[in-house]
């Protein structure tokens, strides 16, 4: 195929891809947890301020003040939005990088059905409207190895250089460098200028990610700190919020000591393990996890492909996987394993290719016909994909403007510490603290590292880890709880305060001070009640 025709497919391929990514987008309600502070962080880098927040990496918003400097709006959701759109553009535009990625595996046809397959990934294009860091790091990613593949070593230079772009975007985008660095050091050890090449790869990555280590220098006094120090050996993901919330820190020697070698390998590799499994078979529907088995079995005995290319596509994904296993032990979040999937999806098109050019070559088709049998995939590939996206849960305005509405009666209404609530009552709290209270285009980066900015409002969110009511009463009267949100559905983390919300009655020590059924709500089902500790203690507990 032509240069021309090739490029016409891909825009074909982005442009079904970018109306999946549109449908699962929502325009009408501004961002509100991440990606919230992503956006107010990009608008105070185009205010000059550089400072480096605790909890996340800033190359994402820095990349957003970029486009930020030329809007001038006073309304809020205009920011989002642009935020929004600039995501889902960096995702639409990986699907051409992915496809020169293929191109080191597969001829042209099969090199566009990689991109097929990544373009239509519902997980990915949903969170492509998110405004959230992934897309762009997923193609700092792509391109770091792409420059892997090349068979001369001097392309690690480049390599290296994205890797520390990918730093930038995400804290836990180091691990990028030490992959590559592994990747590259196994596959070209027999190169004699190979040393020479990573050194200066090095150097490269260092003079790029120095402006970020200097400045976390000077605020922290830890070029490499992060909030989430020391407290990523904790037990589940409400102690280490917790301990986040009390600056408490958990070494791994400190969590060996306490609950043993045995419960540490348990509670982080096997967890790690089963939890990572786990959140990619989920990510692989609707049609990856049917391909990546047989790719993986055909990846051991390849045909067409380099088997020095599939070596480093084992390398990455492996090294990818147990690097963050213990995090994803932890926090099951399915964020952290997204950047895995384009890696995988390049073993998916193996078995496509194989059944195509040596099954049917058993029926003596023709080469039309194969490319014939080859759309029939692909269009079944659309079709699973946009039944996935059609059933994907999508954002409901109402919910959302009543979510908004009860933030507003939480801050004026509500006085104390409340449990963080997983049920989503709380999303917005944030939002009309800064966005209603505040003049959000005067955001300044310390918010985030002064907890004293936020005290003009005394409703607050905290987290403590409990296996139940009991001891949840107990641990909250440390930490000054006053409040409990009982939603209608059992959420994640606190089922057992959900539960109150149909047994109220069994629980004398727990006064209802607000309903959302009385105020009218329709979406938004949730109750909130004070803790009476002295009725609590009275009833023997």
């Amino acid at each position: 195929m032509k240069t021309k025709t090739i490029f016409g497919y891909l825009i074909v391929i982005s442009l079904v891809s970018l109306g999946f990514k549109l449908y699962l987008a929502d325009f009408s309600i501004p961002v509100n947890s991440d990606n919230l502070s992503y956006v107010l962080n990009g608008i105070a880098h185009t205010n000059g301020d550089f400072s480096h927040p605790p909890q996340r990496a800033i190359g994402w918003s820095v990349f957003l003040s970029l486009f930020f400097n030329f809007l001038d709006s006073e309304n809020f959701l205009d920011y989002s939005n642009l935020a929004k759109i600039i995501s889902i553009g960096v995702s639409t535009s990986t699907i051409f990088l992915i496809y020169f990625v293929g191109r080191k595996f597969f001829d042209q046809r099969y090199s566009l059905t990689v991109s097929c397959l990544f373009a239509f990934l519902p997980h990915l294009n949903h969170n492509s409207g998110l405004a959230l860091s992934e897309p762009l790091f997923i193609l700092a990613i792509i391109g770091s190895f792409y420059f892997l593949l090349h068979e001369k070593s001097k392309f690690i230079i480049i390599s290296l250089i994205l890797a520390g772009f990918a730093y930038w975007i995400r804290l836990n985008g180091i691990v990028i460098f030490f992959i590559i660095s592994i990747t590259y050091l196994l596959t070209f050890k027999k190169s004699q200028i190979f040393l020479r090449n990573y050194g200066i790869g090095l150097i490269l990555f260092m003079i790029i990610i120095s402006p970020m280590l200097i400045q976390k220098n000077d605020q922290y006094g830890d070029p490499f700190y992060s909030a989430y120090q020391g407290t990523l050996f904790s037990k589940n993901y409400e102690e280490l919020i917790t301990n986040l919330d009390t600056e408490t820190k958990t070494s791994a020697s400190e969590f060996i000591d306490n609950e043993g070698i045995f419960s540490f390998i348990n509670n982080f590799i096997f967890a790690g393990i089963v939890n990572s499994l786990s959140i990619l078979s989920k990510l692989a529907f609707p049609y990856l996890f049917i391909l990546i088995p047989f790719g993986i079995m055909f990846s051991f005995r390849v045909i067409d492909q380099n088997p020095q290319l599939i070596k480093i596509n084992w390398i990455f994904i492996l090294s990818s996987f147990f690097s963050m296993c213990i995090l994803v032990a932890v926090v099951p979040e399915k964020r952290f394993l997204f950047f895995i999937l384009p890696f995988l999806v390049l073993f998916s098109v193996i078995p496509i290719q194989r059944v195509i050019e040596y099954g049917l070559s058993t029926f003596s088709f023709s080469r039309k016909q194969k490319d014939i049998f080859l759309v029939i995939v692909l269009i079944i590939v659309v079709i699973l994909s946009g039944l996935f996206t059609l059933r994907y849960e999508q954002t409901d305005p109402v919910l959302e403007s009543e979510k908004i509405d009860f933030a507003r009666f939480a801050l004026e209404n509500l006085n104390g510490n409340t449990l963080r609530d997983f049920g989503g009552a709380t999303d917005y709290v944030t939002d009309v603290v800064l966005l209603e209270h505040n003049n959000f285009k005067d955001f300044q980066m310390d918010y985030w590292v002064d907890k004293a900015e936020r005290k003009e409002f005394i409703f607050k969110t905290i987290s403590i880890s409990a296996n139940n009511m009991d001891e949840l009463i107990l641990k909250g009267e440390n930490l000054n709880l006053k409040y409990l949100i009982s939603n209608d559905k059992n959420t994640f983390y606190y089922p057992f305060v959900d539960q109150i919300y149909y047994n109220e009655d069994d629980y004398n020590y727990l006064i209802k001070i607000f309903d959302s059924d009385k105020y009218g709500y329709e979406k938004l089902k949730i109750k909130i009640f004070e803790i009476d500790y002295k009725k609590f203690h009275e009833l023997g507990n």
